[in-house]
């Protein structure tokens, strides 16, 4: 049984994973509503490799979530590991990121890239490498409602700053410094509201070094995470350099407005899956069979209304993002595979299947990347790669699940 604690936890983090996705479907209409497909799809190109960043980055809080037990009593030179961890590991990525902005930089931007560009990325990926051991020690101490404010305060004031910014100012060339300061910005506000109350408060179950060991293999999982999800975009576009940008940049339109609403909430919810599958071990396999059906059920559902209403909903921001009812029902049921793989992933970590868990979501990024090259036309292979892919990575995590309970 879920305890009440579980319980109140998750109407916090569903109702602020429900606000942060809704300034995010508002954060692309305001963008859609002002760019046409074209600078669209450079916005997206930026925006696609922060988060592929980001979602590796993401890595850390599952390792942070799992590592954190709350202390009998205050223990601060515990908890100065995962700070000391933090900082370290925030450094080393920003360093990294501009050094090497040179070799990446005409890569992924083409030749639009600039030094801004490089800076912001790297800005906006140390600032994350913070929230993520902050938001998994939270986790780890469930702290909920502090977790519900820092997710939803940052996705109000991302939508705020790039609102206003477009609204008044249209300094296109600003928007990537809107997309990434809400990520200090937050954590520094929310960190000094709770930090009287938490400071001290937890100890992990590992030293530095094997934190930073596990953190390692989880962020490698995580960033074939990102390469399915958030760099879906980045990929498409380096697979179809010969595609004109305005057909390529419609496609990334319908496939982050039609697939959103399935696969981020329970993107959202990897951490809250982690320390469920953690604590409630003795009815696993039922509550991980209740999940896939939800998921299937909505997955269902979801994409019929995309098939019926798609098409018109996108027709509002222009003529120019018009799609067939087809793409869009069979753009959001492969989105179901994803949200699948979600929830597969926390319950393989949740039993210390790092490699397994790496495992999973590499062959399914893998899978994704090699399908979009393909010689078949821009939306089939978009299709069969977001289908086939994450299914693949879900048959890895099941096979290890059901080795590891017959073990």
């Amino acid at each position: 049984m879920v305890n009440s604690t579980a319980k109140r936890g998750l109407g916090f983090i569903l109702l602020a994973t429900v606000l942060g996705g809704l300034a995010g479907y508002a954060v692309q209409a305001v963008v859609l509503s002002q760019l046409d497909p074209a600078a669209y799809l450079k916005f997206s190109v930026f925006w696609s490799a922060l988060y592929l960043v980001i979602s590796g980055l993401a890595g850390i809080q599952q390792e942070v979530t799992r590592a954190t037990r709350l202390s009998a009593r205050r223990q601060e030179n515990k908890s100065n590991t995962a700070r000391n961890f933090g900082a370290l590991t925030s450094l080393a990525f920003f360093g990294a990121i501009v050094s090497l902005g040179p070799l990446w930089g005409p890569l992924v931007f083409g030749d639009a890239w600039s030094w801004s560009l490089v800076v912001a990325l790297a800005v906006g990926a140390a600032s994350y490498v913070v929230v993520a051991v902050f938001c998994g020690t939270m986790y780890g101490l469930q702290q909920w409602r502090t977790l519900a404010v820092m997710i939803s305060s940052d996705a109000l004031l991302r939508l705020a700053f790039i609102g206003i910014l477009l609204s008044f100012s249209g300094a296109r060339e600003l928007l990537p410094w809107a997309v990434v300061l809400p990520f200090p910005l937050t954590v520094l506000v929310v960190w000094a509201l709770v930090r009287k109350h938490t400071r001290g408060s937890s100890i992990l179950d590992v030293n530095l070094k094997s934190l930073a060991w596990n953190s390692a293999r989880t962020v490698s999982g995580s960033v074939a995470t990102g390469m399915l999800i958030s760099g879906f975009p980045l990929f498409l576009s380096l697979a179809s350099r010969h595609e004109s940008a305005a057909a390529v940049g419609t496609l990334v339109a319908v496939v982050t407005l039609t697939r959103a609403p399935l696969v981020i909430p329970f993107l959202a919810l990897q951490s809250y899956l982690l320390v469920f599958f953690r604590d409630h071990t003795s009815n696993f396999w039922r509550a991980f069979g209740l999940i896939l059906g939800a998921i299937a059920a909505a997955t269902t559902a979801a994409s019929g209304l995309a098939w019926w209403l798609g098409p018109a909903l996108l027709s509002l921001f222009g003529p120019e993002y018009a799609v067939d009812a087809s793409t869009a029902g069979l753009l959001v049921a492969s989105a179901g595979f994803t949200a699948a793989l979600c929830a597969s992933g926390p319950a393989v970590l949740a039993r210390n299947g790092h490699a397994a868990y790496s495992a999973g979501w590499m062959a399914a990024a893998v899978s994704v990347v090699a399908l979009l090259f393909l010689p078949i036309d821009l939306n089939s292979r978009s299709i069969l790669a977001l289908a086939v892919g994450p299914a693949i990575g879900l048959a890895v995590h099941v096979i290890y699940l059901v080795r590891t309970t017959r073990a």
